[in-house]
């Protein structure tokens, strides 16, 4: 019979078995997207950083693309 500690362990080595799977298939999806898609991802994620972190002054050299529509 497993102690305490050992169904803990494995309980843990299963969740963690179960992230790296579910990371493998979110990437997996992601490089599938049209590259259009990926520019859009990339934009909003500009746009979060900008927010994150206040502007720097003048010679800030940050910038969120801007995509025609």
């Amino acid at each position: 019979m497993p102690s305490d500690a050992e169904e803990v362990f494995q309980y843990h080595t299963d969740i963690v078995k179960r992230i790296f799977k579910n990371k493998e298939t979110f990437h997996r999806e992601q490089a599938r997207l049209p590259i259009e898609e990926k520019i859009k991802i990339l934009v909003e994620l500009q746009k979060i950083a900008l927010t994150l972190r206040p502007n720097r002054g003048p010679g800030d050299p940050r910038v969120v693309w801007q995509l025609k529509s």
